[in-house]
């Protein structure tokens, strides 16, 4: 039996182009879950914006494809929204770290049996002065990766074309004055990246490991120590050398302005406000 009607967006400017090269068996199988289904190819990420929009209210199920950065964008359109519909996310990004979230990784035939099996849960968001983020807020050392890295790398050869470039960045030593409130509580620390995260995976690594939930109105900040390749072997390997803060509202003041990576796309600069949010949304998640 069917479970309301759906809307499906792609596209061809985001992501790896898997989705596409199998359109025919998602279209197959999204169709077999909901009584209908409309699918639009998209032209553009604010084309896939408003039409995710104009969905509140007339669909009870909204999927689409793309990356983290097409996930932020599309989540960050619905809050506040009355009667957004239940996101359903197909990874199609080069790493696609949000969709770990939900239990959504591998193939894109994964990420359809968690729709089809139509299990749901809600998430929070990040606010970070007037932006938003599903999963990671960074800054400093690594943090502009994604958005520089070209895309014709990245559809060519995935992650790799993200652990080339970290490799430049690992031996052009960077350290950032900072200082954080977090809850109240001051903290005033030498590192040469921030993370803030709201999830457990970054660039396909395990960082966040433990209790963490993306739904509890908290977040994790994850301060590493200057060391060789700007800290990074102590998020991998020697953990001890890294800060975590939990809470929930983040005053961050820098030392110069620097660009925030928000999901993987470039955001403000220099000092922000991070306040964890619910967002008010449902996505169709793995059964935990």
């Amino acid at each position: 039996m069917g479970r309301g009607r759906a809307l499906f967006l792609y596209s061809e400017a985001t992501g790896t182009g898997v989705v596409n090269r199998h359109i025919d068996e998602v279209k197959s199988r999204l169709s077999r879950c909901f009584d209908s289904l409309d699918v639009v190819l998209t032209s553009s990420m604010e084309d896939g914006v408003e039409r995710a929009q104009k969905a509140c209210g007339v669909y009870d199920a909204l999927i689409f494809s793309g990356g983290d950065g097409t996930f932020n964008h599309i989540a960050a359109s619905l809050i506040g929204r009355e009667n957004a519909p239940t996101l359903g996310y197909i990874n199609g990004g080069t790493v696609c770290d949000v969709g770990r979230n939900f239990g959504i990784h591998g193939s894109f035939r994964r990420a359809l049996k968690i729709i089809e099996e139509g299990h749901s849960c809600g998430f929070d968001m990040g606010k970070i002065n007037d932006d938003y983020f599903t999963y990671v807020a960074a800054i400093g050392a690594f943090a502009d990766i994604p958005y520089v890295t070209p895309r014709k790398y990245k559809k060519r050869i995935g992650r790799i074309a993200y652990y080339f470039r970290a490799v430049g960045e690992a031996f052009a030593p960077k350290k950032i004055h900072t200082h954080i409130v977090a809850d109240g509580v001051d903290y005033d620390v030498f590192t040469p990246f921030i993370l803030c995260l709201n999830g457990k995976n970054v660039g396909g690594f395990p960082i966040n490991l433990g209790s963490s939930s993306i739904h509890d109105g908290k977040f994790e900040l994850f301060l590493t120590k200057p060391g060789i390749f700007n800290g990074l072997l102590h998020y991998l390997l020697f953990k001890m050398r890294t800060v975590k803060i939990i809470a929930s509202d983040f005053k961050i003041e820098v030392e110069y302005p620097l660009p925030w990576d928000l999901d993987g796309e470039k955001g403000p600069m220099g000092n922000v406000h991070i306040q964890a949010m619910d967002s008010g949304l449902r996505i169709f998640c793995a059964k935990k």
